[in-house]
């Protein structure tokens, strides 16, 4: 019989995954949040099924253990998914995942029903020629992921590339660890696959869930598949806008700025320009793009770093309250910008300016 290592860690499995499934599930009407829903429940189901054949025996039948292998394979193509649904939210179509889904629903059967070996080691190179393609595709699709942050956010809490990473190299540790556990055939080695998979998935599953708050922000973002026209206003984003509407979105987007000071918001969104000038998203990013020279992201945070400049030099307030008074979430974020756009500190920034200012005689 298997130990009681095995059946404690299947245990923990599927009450994470379930649990996992369940909160994700209340988070309806987001791509993601159904695909991690379907991941979790498919995990969980397998983790159920394979208390039904752990035993010592099973490890001495090489074609049972092949076949019950070959079946679970299913949710490659769920993990690559999610990682396209990350790096590129709105671009799947069921269609699209229906044919990737399709290798990993003939090859078992084909399996199953012929017992030919070959078969089996067929699959498993495919899956692993398949997970390490979509990782690598998405290492080249998180640049312009951020790329389209910058074009839809002001601010990076939940939204920066670092656990994206995390979740990418992630999603490679647990693709190592099947293939190992799909080449060696031992109890021991399905512990540890079974263990390192659920604590990787506690980390995974943390990132994704403080992310969903984005995902509708970017599905039809300028860039996205499927933009083209927008609910508001009625210029298709693959033309130009007349010149005078330009000149006209041009003096609404000062006064905002200039007049009613909206950067100061931290939680600013393109979504909410668009609102205020009464127009579409893209029309806004092709506005920052090409009148300003310069991402929504990159311009706002410009504006909350001259802003601090003024209040570094006009106040002696700590630069926590400095930080908090241009619109930065955090003093982090708010000493990492102001270094990028004048190369120094901001203590040192407002001593150099107080040096320079000049001494009045009484």
């Amino acid at each position: 019989m298997a130990s009681a290592a095995t059946f404690f860690i299947y245990g923990l499995c599927i009450m994470f995954y379930f649990m996992m499934a369940l909160l994700f599930r209340h988070r309806s009407g987001e791509r993601l949040s159904l695909l991690v829903t379907v991941l979790m429940t498919v995990i969980g189901m397998q983790s159920i099924k394979d208390l039904f054949f752990i035993d010592e025996s099973l490890y001495a039948a090489p074609a049972t253990w092949g076949a019950i292998t070959a079946v679970d394979m299913v949710a490659v193509p769920l993990y690559a998914f999610i990682l396209i649904e990350l790096c590129r939210p709105g671009y799947l179509t069921r269609r699209t995942m229906t044919v990737h889904l399709l290798p990993f629903v003939i090859l078992p059967a084909l399996l199953i029903a012929t017992r030919i070996e070959i078969i089996y080691f067929i699959e498993v190179a495919w899956a692993a020629v398949y997970g390490f393609g979509y990782a690598v595709w998405a290492l080249i699709n998180i640049p312009r992921y951020h790329k389209q942050l910058k074009e839809n956010f002001s601010y990076g809490e939940n939204i920066n590339l670092k656990w994206l990473r995390i979740i990418l190299f992630s999603f490679f540790a647990i693709l190592g660890l099947w293939i190992i556990n799909c080449s060696v055939i031992d109890r021991h080695i399905e512990n540890i696959y079974m263990a390192g998979t659920l604590l990787i998935w506690m980390l995974v599953c943390f990132f994704i869930y403080k992310h969903l708050s984005v995902i509708d922000e970017l599905k039809n973002s300028p860039g996205a598949e499927g933009g083209g026209r927008h609910h508001a206003g009625t210029w298709d984003g693959n033309f130009d806008p007349p010149a005078d509407d330009a000149d006209a979105l041009a003096l609404r987007i000062h006064k905002l700025f200039h007049e009613e000071r909206i950067f100061l918001n931290p939680r600013l969104k393109l979504s909410d320009i668009a609102s205020m000038a009464t127009t579409n998203r893209t029309y806004i990013s092709q506005f920052f793009n090409r009148a300003n020279g310069a991402t929504f992201y990159e311009y706002v945070n410009r504006m909350r770093i001259e802003h601090a400049s003024r209040l570094l030099v006009e106040s002696s307030d700590r630069l926590e309250i400095i930080a908090e008074n241009s619109g930065f979430n955090s003093i982090s974020t708010f000493h990492r910008a102001f270094a990028k756009h004048f190369g120094c500190s901001p203590t040192a920034y407002r001593e150099r300016a107080r040096s320079t200012v000049p001494h009045h005689e009484p």
